[in-house]
């Protein structure tokens, strides 16, 4: 059974094309971590801070997440390029720990249990109920992959809109939802009116906000703090306005927006 179990986890980390400087952390970890062939995603510890416990399991979930995108007829191409969220994951939390560490425990769950796909440039969820009902709605998630074009975007909802009908026909949704530091209209003191922060936000039509500096760690690091800040050394122009900014006391916010279907 383990080493059926071994087989999967290293054929997952092989088919999500992980970078060859996590292989010799993971190869060992792949020797001295046990992973029960009867563990599954619902009953996995979500806080658990063992980082590479976390990646050998998230991996071997893979296997599971392929069989049910099997049964709900959902495209191949769909499942890796959702899964390949894992892959970032991955590098964003190793970075922060300084060792090969897999956290984001929770949003990656959404991605193994088929209620989050990446379609295109952008990532599309079903919403959590609220007060034991769903809202009729899809939520955009802009994952860390690059540059954020707008034309990339409009393609994406496109074809998001199209996957929704032919593979959810029975899901009635009027609006696609966005809740992000992306659609911050302060941004726009510090960015050009033609960068591409601001052309994706525009696509928005903005509803409300909160106070959150959740701009600081997406912009400068994942492990940055209010507390660390000033120790940060900025890896662009538009870092190094972001980090002045909050220094000086501006208050950024995560901003709520919907798109018409």
């Amino acid at each position: 059974f383990m080493n059926t179990t071994k087989t999967t986890i290293k054929k997952w980390y092989e088919r999500l094309s992980f970078p060859e400087k996590y292989d010799d952390a993971f190869y060992g970890a792949l020797e001295s971590i046990i992973v029960s062939p009867d563990a599954t995603l619902d009953a996995y510890d979500k806080t658990s801070e063992d980082g590479l416990k976390n990646l050998l399991h998230y991996l071997y979930f893979c296997e599971a997440t392929e069989r049910l995108y099997e049964e709900k007829g959902l495209p191949k191409e769909i499942l890796f390029d959702t899964l390949s969220d894992i892959v970032i994951w991955t590098e964003i939390w190793s970075d922060v720990k300084d060792t090969l560490y897999l956290g984001e425990l929770p949003w990656l769950a959404l991605h193994l249990s088929a209620r989050l796909f990446k379609v295109g440039r952008l990532q599309y969820a079903f919403p959590p109920a609220r007060d034991g009902v769903v809202p009729q709605t899809v939520e955009v998630h802009i994952p860390a992959v690059g540059p954020l074009l707008p034309e990339d975007a409009s393609r994406s909802l496109d074809a998001a809109r199209a996957f929704f009908d032919a593979y959810f026909p029975a899901y009635e949704y009027d609006r696609f939802t966005c809740d992000s530091w992306l659609l911050d209209e302060t941004l726009k003191k510090y960015l050009k009116p033609e960068s591409n922060i601001v052309r994706f936000g525009d696509l928005f039509t903005r509803v409300s906000e909160v106070a959150a500096n959740s701009v600081m760690k997406y912009v400068l690091g994942w492990g940055v703090t209010e507390e660390t800040l000033i120790d940060v050394t900025p890896t662009s122009g538009f870092a190094a306005r972001i980090k002045d900014a909050i220094l000086a006391g501006e208050q950024f916010h995560r901003t709520f927006g919907y798109i018409l279907k």
